[in-house]
């Protein structure tokens, strides 16, 4: 039996080629981690036996659920081999995208659980993928015309972009919901500071009892005093995590208040009210936008139809009279 290398598919080739690199990519990975790993053994023990959980179960009484058997089994197998595929992949970022990734998966709010590196990783997967789609399409048409190279253009470009527009979106939800909430924020933050209660207390009273997306960034910043950074610090953090306008300059007058000695309640009383304005022409502008919104959807869908219920009549009677 002759085999003959030209009469193989190239799309089998280019599989072969493909999956090869893949694989030996993964081994070196593999063989690196294995001589820089350390002692895997005791990295091991240490997930079940650690110095903190002698007491058999935990100190609530759960039980020590090894990485390995924890999830479906779907996320045990092909999960973690995605996973140390975007690894990787991630590898070979850009150190130009890094932070820009790093700050917008931040505020998106880290979905996913995606660092910069496995997300770059995923754009690089799906456009493979696009291409890969294209290359089928342009393959199996019995001539290259412009309709399938611009079919196939629209595909590579949709792969590579669908996860910032993904990201985008994303990010533009959770800066929504925080800003809806940010006048109720304030609000309380007031009365708390009208109670007696300081700053620092009235964030933490908030944050146990609120549990929405600006409940749990309130948390965090809490949680990030008591480690002991500092409030000014804390409260840089969040306008950062957040990148909402209103917010940042809330903090940067709460950074100054604290620098000059001013109450708190005085302040908190004010912004609340600025807050509460705000959110009032906020609302008179979304509602000034909707006629020119209600266009489009009107010109392309209920005009059509309302001249064919007025125009269709009298067609049979204009096409007689030629």
């Amino acid at each position: 039996m002759n085999f003959n290398l030209m009469e193989i598919d190239p799309l089998f080739i280019f599989l072969g080629v493909i999956l090869a690199a893949l694989g030996l990519s993964l081994a070196i990975y593999g063989l690196l981690r294995l001589i820089r790993g350390g002692d895997r053994v005791a990295d091991r023990l240490d997930t079940y036996v650690a110095p903190d959980r002698a007491v058999e179960g935990g100190a609530e009484g759960r039980p020590i659920i090894a990485p390995e058997i924890r999830g479906s089994l779907l996320n045990r197998t092909i999960g973690t081999w995605f996973k140390t595929i975007l690894n990787f992949l991630g590898r070979f970022t850009p150190q130009s995208m890094v932070l820009d990734l790093e700050h917008k998966l931040t505020v998106a709010g880290r979905p996913g659980n995606f660092s910069a590196g496995s997300f770059f990783a995923l754009r690089l997967l799906l456009l493979f993928g696009g291409l890969l789609f294209a290359y089928l399409v342009l393959r199996d048409a019995e001539s290259i015309n412009l309709n399938s190279m611009i079919f196939s253009l629209l595909v590579i470009l949709f792969a590579w972009f669908i996860p910032v527009a993904w990201l985008n979106n994303r990010m533009r939800a959770r800066q929504d919901e925080i800003q809806r909430g940010l006048p109720d924020a304030l609000d309380m933050l007031s009365v708390c500071a009208s109670a007696g209660l300081g700053f620092d207390q009235s964030l933490q009273k908030i944050s146990e009892y609120w549990d929405t997306v600006l409940g749990h960034e309130l948390k965090r910043t809490t949680e990030e005093m008591e480690m002991g950074v500092s409030r000014a610090v804390a409260l840089r953090h969040l306008a950062d995590r957040t990148d909402i306008e209103e917010l940042t300059q809330f903090v940067a007058i709460l950074i100054q208040a604290e620098r000059i000695g001013m109450s708190y309640a005085n302040v908190l009383h004010s912004q609340a009210e600025q807050m509460r304005v705000l959110r009032q022409l906020r609302s008179r502008e979304i509602a000034n936008k909707l006629p020119a919104k209600m266009m489009l959807p009107l010109v392309i869908f209920i005009f059509p139809a309302m001249l064919i219920v007025i125009l269709g009549p009298a067609i049979p009677t204009i096409l007689n009279a030629f």
